[in-house]
């Protein structure tokens, strides 16, 4: 990050600062952190399957449904190729660790888009939050396909703005190879896909060569996944990753309900210390219409909702409400003002709803991980949402510091619920 600030010197305090930040990542690579509670036993696991390619490439390739994971072969593929030649895990983490901050520089690239106009130094803390992410943070230490995917994802936004500045058709070409890419790394994000797709075809029209063109790029990229999944038969995609879940249990789409409540409960989360310091502004939450809508999903969504916590997951206010009161009566207060307040953000806004589903449909399988989250949910508020932003504010001192310390409050409780939560 320190490219950034190389040829402003007016930028020093700032670039001390990400050094500061770089350096407990450092320290917590050495300490080997964990936040997100799963991230070293994954690693393990893909370990395994890392040899696996090593050894006998052909063999996993054909099998790898077999194996204890779902998450997407191709970084497992990529780190196997340091073990081939025998390179230490230590450094093979190092790598992949200085690789991942690339999030944080494609990050910050997407906000000077949308936010030409605004103080640099204001775009310069919004990133720095990444740092305090535990699946940044966790996931960077104990390689993960999730983060790469989410890398190749920022970057994907950063050609759709650069497509709105200059309305280059290049860049539509270059999101739709990115996002491709992205879904490879970790297949969560391949949903996106429709959400760029009608933003480009409502610009060139759906029957233009320009949308014909996408449409066929989007094919081509997508058939040797759609061969290796469902003509291979390699259906990793249907692994789980929950504990007590058998083998013969559905876990795409089991409940939606569930997914819904959970996700609203979550997006309020990483809402809440820009809606209380005004950051969003939101008008007219307490209307007849408003409650209304929130009333009938809370009820339908609270009528359904079986998600099993000893299966782990289900975000922050789930685990604090069965942690502290052994049910879910304050997740579920928490989010019927999710659904209020979300509902009033986004629900004059077709594109904002859009955003919203997808992002549900994200995560289709029973098992919901705050981490799944964590920090996209951040990166999508700022850049692809059409939020009515007031970044203004986050320049006064007491506000940064109030939203600084909202999410190093997250960091930490994440690594002690590693202490005091079984």
């Amino acid at each position: 990050m320190s490219l950034i600030f190389s040829n402003n010197n007016s930028y020093r305090d700032e670039t001390i600062f990400f050094l500061f930040l770089y350096m407990t990542l450092i320290a917590s690579f050495i300490f080997g952190e964990n936040s997100t509670g799963g991230a070293i036993k994954d690693y393990v696991n893909q370990k395994n399957v890392s040899q696996g390619f090593a050894n006998e490439f052909i063999k996993t390739f054909y099998e790898y449904d077999t194996f204890a994971t779902r998450h997407s072969p191709i970084l497992i593929i990529f780190l196997s190729l340091f073990e081939k030649i025998n390179v230490p895990d230590t450094f093979i983490r190092l790598i992949h660790l200085h690789l991942c901050l690339l999030l944080p520089f494609v990050f910050y690239r997407c906000l000077s888009i949308k936010f030409s106009k605004i103080d640099k130094k204001i775009l310069f803390f919004l990133v720095s939050l990444i740092f305090l992410s535990p699946t940044f943070r966790s996931l960077a230490i104990w390689p993960d396909s999730r983060l790469f995917g989410l890398i190749f994802f920022t970057l994907s936004i950063y050609y759709f703005l650069k497509f709105y500045e200059s309305k280059n058709f290049k860049f539509a070409i270059y999101n739709v190879f990115v996002l491709a890419l992205s879904a490879y790394l970790s297949p969560n994000f391949s949903v996106f896909s429709i959400f760029f797709f009608i933003n480009f075809v409502l610009y060139y029209g759906f029957f233009s060569k320009q949308a014909l063109y996408l449409v066929i790029i989007n094919l081509v990229l997508a058939f040797p996944a759609f061969y290796y999944i469902f003509i291979l038969d390699v259906n990793f995609l249907l692994k789980s990753a929950a504990i007590g879940i058998k083998g013969n249990e559905k876990i795409i789409f089991n409940n939606l309900f569930n997914d819904i409540l959970i996700t609203f409960s979550i997006f309020l989360f990483y809402l809440l210390p820009f809606y209380f310091l005004k950051v969003i502004r939101i008008n007219k939450i307490l209307i007849l219409k408003n409650i209304l809508i929130s009333i009938f999903i809370f009820s339908i969504c609270l009528f359904n909702f079986d998600y099993d916590y000893s299966f782990s997951g289900g975000g922050i206010f789930f685990k604090l409400s069965n942690y502290f009161f052994k049910n879910n009566y304050l997740f579920y207060f928490i989010s019927f003002i999710s659904i209020l307040v979300i509902c009033s953000l986004i629900s004059k806004n077709y594109t904002n709803i859009l955003l919203f589903i997808l992002i549900v449909l994200n995560n289709p399988q029973y098992t919901i991980y705050h981490k799944y989250f964590d920090p996209f949910l951040l990166i999508a508020f700022l850049t692809i949402f059409s939020f009515n932003l007031d970044l203004k504010k986050v320049y006064y001192k007491k506000n940064y510091l109030f939203i600084f310390g909202y999410f190093l409050v997250f960091l930490i409780i994440s690594n002690l619920k590693l202490i005091l939560i079984v």
